[in-house]
């Protein structure tokens, strides 16, 4: 009688987290404790031998948030090649999206929330994607604020409660949001600029290694870097990876010897 080992080519890992609704002291950022919506998370990678010439890797995850309908996802791949000791070439390319359905914007003082203390915490509905090398843009919209501490339950503004007007540019470009919380009750209207955002950001590194004699070794670094941002808020990858290129760089040079 024998056991007998199958070793596969490849390593699976997996794992998930549950973190239920609880009180959140800072999700107002200095506000009114409130309750936190809590997610289910899944996370799982597999991983090729990391001692063969051509070697991989990818992992994924999903969350979704329990309270109301926020979700996340994510996917990345790895591929490594090492033609020879000395080089190494690897790529890494990842996308990820998520959609929070209470994400905070600002604290607007106003003396007629007597129930957050002259305090009214605005949140709104944020979807946001990543693409890296680093692509990123950030949509705001549905503003909105809780409707009691210590709860999770939020009131939309213009639907719920109150009104909100959209202030644009003569380009037609959405510049702010005016809202009045209570219509045309006692409290006053107040202005949320423009929240959304693209970002993007590339950094390169190149590095040359000379052992000139045994033990001694000379490094020379260059590393390049772009970055800029927008407030488009949509995602637009060709408009974006173009507006990367044309960024001004920022190159820096580094010598080390040792002896």
């Amino acid at each position: 009688m024998y056991t007998r080992v199958l070793k596969l080519p490849w390593s699976p890992r997996r794992f998930a987290i549950n973190r239920p609704p609880a009180y959140d002291a800072l999700r107002t950022r200095g506000g009114a404790v409130v309750r936190s919506t809590g997610y289910t998370f899944f996370s799982g990678s597999v991983n090729a031998d990391s001692r063969r010439r051509v070697t991989w890797g990818a992992d994924g995850n999903y969350g979704r948030s329990i309270a109301d309908d926020g979700w996340s996802s994510e996917g990345e791949l790895l591929l490594v090649v090492k033609p020879r000791e000395n080089l190494r070439l690897s790529i890494g390319p990842a996308y990820s999206r998520s959609v929070d359905k209470q994400q905070f914007v600002a604290n607007i003082g106003d003396v007629t929330a007597t129930p957050f203390a002259g305090v009214r915490s605005v949140f709104a509905e944020l979807d946001q994607r990543i693409v890296q090398p680093f692509i990123a843009n950030g949509r705001y919209g549905a503003l909105s604020e809780y409707a009691a501490p210590r709860s999770n339950d939020v009131l939309r503004y213009g639907r719920d409660i109150g009104t909100v007007l959209e202030v644009r540019d003569p380009d037609g470009r959405l510049e702010a949001y005016q809202v009045d919380p209570d219509a045309a009750g006692p409290a006053a209207p107040f202005t949320v600029v423009n929240p959304d955002v693209n970002f993007r950001s590339l950094r390169g590194t190149a590095v040359v290694r000379w052992e000139y004699r045994p033990g001694s070794t000379l490094f020379f670094v260059w590393t390049q870097e772009r970055s800029g941002s927008d407030s488009f808020g949509d995602f637009d990858f060709g408009r974006d990876r173009s507006a990367l290129v044309r960024d001004r760089p920022v190159n820096v040079f580094q010598v080390k010897v040792s002896y």
